[in-house]
């Protein structure tokens, strides 16, 4: 009966332990996820890739906004050049599409 209740006990004491363990595991994923994803997030934005992506999105806006018929086409894109200026260095860019987002504002 002893020998009985002392397994019992060791396979219920191990489930706990794994139990815990992944606990411990999700804990500290939830700790140093937000960490590694804002590294991650820094390293793609100083990316090469990240920059051309983003001078060739600013030139298309640049195109559309002169291309533009209306006012309110006009403000819609000046509305998104500015948004992209906002989430990117526009140190970055080249000086024409500087002085674009400087000419809408920002």
């Amino acid at each position: 009966m002893k020998t009985g209740l002392a397994i019992i006990g060791g396979v219920c004491a191990f489930a706990i332990l794994i139990a815990a363990l992944q606990f411990a595991g999700f804990a500290s994923f939830s700790f140093y996820a937000p960490k590694y994803e804002g590294v991650r997030r820094d390293v793609m934005i100083e990316s090469r890739a990240y920059s051309e992506a983003t001078t060739r999105q600013m030139y298309r806006l640049k195109l559309q906004w002169q291309q533009a018929a209306t006012p309110d086409e006009k403000a819609t894109i000046r509305a998104m050049a500015l948004h992209e200026a906002r989430a990117f260095d526009i140190q970055r860019l080249p000086a024409d599409l500087q002085l674009f987002i400087t000419q809408l504002g920002g």
